[in-house]
């Protein structure tokens, strides 16, 4: 059988089978504290046509409960950038399997943002369908969001891969941070609280 029909056959690969979503990667008692800090901390505005919610980022934030939550939050969310990337490698034809480590073991790859966002019933999430490119984001190799709080909707789309992926506490998902992985998030009738961040070279 010619190639091109045995990888189409076997190995032709949904790009919702491309995006992970990891159940409990970090324990709910980290979440309602990282909520709790949220809530006590100074916070900023992001409100335009892409977007509107209340924000913070961990990454720089001189308090010692700020820096141990980066650390911890390292700890924890870093290991799943090579499952990740393993479950990839488990789509494609058993003769055309990457031999090379996974990028996330083999370079220099490290979280440069834990931002927390806050999302309220009055704001209308992040309708913008985007992805994670342009020149300020040319660092990103896979973009991750970890969900702080279960809600029943706030749900985050990927248009282009048939997936809709619904907030709960601790769920943690990853994708490939550039095309075609556009995606959005819906508002939400409470509360969303979630953590975005990008492994990035």
């Amino acid at each position: 059988m010619h190639i091109q029909y045995e990888i189409f056959r076997s190995n032709n690969t949904h790009l919702s089978d491309c995006i992970g979503v990891y159940e409990n990667a970090v324990p709910v008692e980290l979440c309602d504290q990282l909520i709790a800090h949220f809530e006590k901390s100074i916070t900023f505005r992001t409100d335009d046509h892409r977007k509107q919610a209340q924000e913070m980022q961990l990454v720089g934030d001189p308090r010692d409960a700020s820096k141990a939550y980066v650390d911890v939050l390292t700890d924890l969310i870093y290991p799943y950038g090579p499952e990740f990337e393993r479950k990839l490698h488990t789509h494609c034809h058993k003769d055309y399997k990457p031999k090379d480590l996974p990028l996330t073991e083999s370079n220099n790859i490290h979280f440069r943002s834990f931002q927390i966002q806050k999302y309220t019933p009055e704001d209308k999430g992040y309708p913008a369908v985007h992805i994670e490119d342009g020149p300020e984001h040319c660092r990103k190799y896979l973009a991750a969001i970890l969900y702080l709080n279960s809600v029943l909707d706030g749900e985050t789309v990927f248009p282009m891969c048939g997936k809709v992926v619904a907030p709960y506490t601790g769920d943690l998902v990853i994708w490939p941070a550039s095309l075609p992985f556009y995606h959005c998030g819906r508002a939400s009738k409470s509360n969303k609280y979630i953590i975005t961040t990008w492994f990035e070279f």
